[in-house]
């Protein structure tokens, strides 16, 4: 019996690796299909915008950060735990006009920026994931997003200039020729050559800008525009797919009657409901798949809530993501959008943070769209749905690619990072659960369990209520994964 249980083991564990593993080959288009290695391809994942810069995206006020390699490592290593095979990010190749971003100034192109795509883009072939990469994404400060601020640069607010003006145009593709082209330092692999990428994503629904600001529109002049930018890109990179997420195909069926697209997507909210031919529910996705893939392209969910602002109960989303792994004509899905922890204890701050339920619920704000695996209280989701939600998105994943789910993975040991009279914190471990936290009073004595498994990522800095010999007494923490699988012990402070 005993032996039979581990070669169970041992296929999940070599199922799961095969999961991601791979990713020194380009995965490729065969009709509507994605293909990697002569087999079809699937998959399920987080959008994670900020894995080339924090705080620069949707209405976050913080400011941008470069994310410490820390914070890269644990989200990816949580994306992968997850089942995750392709993570979509928005700033490994948009980001403008501020000092930290990929492009500062219009030509200006920033080393330091380029640094922390490069390091996020070697985590990720390091764990066997692949990378969607925007070119023209979100920004907190640009108005009508990041392709906005290419207008500005040029004296105008007219979305309509922005698929039109070869002007405007010439400076979005010189952001892309940049982006494409540059080598990155740790891997010696320009970004056009590194098979990590699976595909180049032309804009963030860019599209919508022109819809909302001019109801009516004509859009036959506009949606061109896809081509242009796809022939711009194929010229310089013919190894890559492309994927049009303008947006243009749910307001312009002939959208779909340009050549270079390997992949077509749109986003899906019924948080918001983008009023994209009536409300999202599933027969919505069965419609865009078989319109995309009638016209011979891969279909991909590229953007979706996840939470109960978009599906109200459990078994709704569930039957949702049950509809598309059993709809062959949907080859991949990316929920929004993926936190980790933060480097000095505890979970990464919410973004887009307020502090009005009744906006939180309804507005743009990462109470309801900000996932953490753990599960993590806000002011629209309890942490028990969260963790229960997160756990569905994991079973998906596995459902997405025809892998068994594997046993959950042993998180790697925290780290306690300070202690000052009976407070600990700790940096928390991708994939744990509850943690446990021991004490010893001083060398000559044991360790003693004040915390057994009582303990989340939401409860650090953590109160010892009975601090002794506070000069001397030390403190370890031990992380458990949702199997109750043990860590390591941390270090001991």
């Amino acid at each position: 019996m005993c032996f039979f249980a581990l070669l169970a083991i041992a296929f999940c564990l070599q199922a799961a690796a095969a999961q991601s593993g791979q990713n020194d080959e380009f995965v490729r288009r065969s009709g509507s299909k994605l293909v990697l290695a002569e087999k079809e391809f699937r998959y399920s994942g987080p959008n994670i915008e900020w894995l080339g810069l924090e705080a620069y995206g949707p209405h976050d006020p913080a400011g941008p950060r470069y994310p410490s390699h820390f914070e890269v490592d644990d989200v990816l290593d949580t994306a992968k735990e997850m089942g995750a095979r392709v993570v979509r990010s928005q700033t490994l190749g948009d980001s403008v006009n501020c000092d930290l971003c990929i492009e500062p100034r219009p030509g200006v192109f920033n080393p330091n920026a380029f640094a922390s795509v490069d390091y996020a883009i070697k985590a990720a072939h390091d764990r066997g994931l692949r990378l969607i990469v925007t070119l023209g994404g979100d920004c907190a400060d640009c108005e009508l997003s990041g392709p906005g601020q290419y207008l500005l640069w040029k004296g105008t607010r007219d979305i309509k200039r922005f698929f039109a003006d070869p002007e405007v145009i010439a400076s979005f593709e010189a952001h892309i020729a940049a982006v494409l082209n540059h080598k990155n330092a740790l891997t010696g692999i320009a970004y056009k050559d590194d098979p990590t990428i699976l595909a180049w994503e032309n804009c963030n629904l860019c599209g919508i800008g022109l819809v909302w600001t001019a109801r009516g529109l004509n859009l036959d002049p506009y949606w061109p525009w896809i081509d242009t930018i796809g022939h711009f890109i194929k010229s310089i990179d013919p190894h890559h797919l492309y994927l049009d997420n303008s947006g243009f195909f749910a307001y312009a069926p002939n959208a779909l009657n340009a050549e270079t697209p390997d992949i077509v997507t749109s986003e899906y909210y019924p948080h918001w409901d983008f009023k994209s031919g009536g409300h999202t529910t599933w027969e919505k996705f069965a419609q865009h798949a078989d319109l995309v893939t009638s016209h011979g392209k891969v279909y991909v969910v590229n953007e979706y809530g996840w939470d109960p602002t978009n599906w109200n109960s459990r078994e709704e989303f569930k039957a949702l993501l049950q509809g598309w792994e059993n709809n062959s004509k949907i080859s991949g899905d990316s929920y929004w959008a993926l936190l980790g922890h933060n480097e000095r204890f505890g979970w990464q701050p919410i973004p887009g943070d307020v502090h009005d339920p009744a906006v939180a619920v309804k507005a743009e704000s990462g109470h309801w769209w900000a996932l953490y695996y753990g599960g993590n209280k806000t002011l629209a989701v309890t942490a028990e749905e969260m963790r229960a939600r997160a756990e569905t998105l994991r079973i998906h994943a596995y459902a997405m690619a025809g892998i068994p789910v594997p046993p959950r993975a042993v998180p790697p040991p925290p780290v306690v990072t300070f202690k000052d009279w009976g407070l600990i914190g700790w940096r928390g471990s991708a994939g744990a659960a509850v943690y446990s936290i021991q004490k010893k009073l001083d060398d000559a004595s044991s360790w003693e369990t004040i915390c057994d498994k009582c303990a989340t990522d939401a409860d650090t800095p953590w109160p010892d209520t009975k601090p002794v010999k506070p000069f001397v007494t030390k403190y370890r923490v031990i992380a458990y994964n949702a199997d109750g699988v043990p860590s390591a012990s941390s270090n001991e402070r």
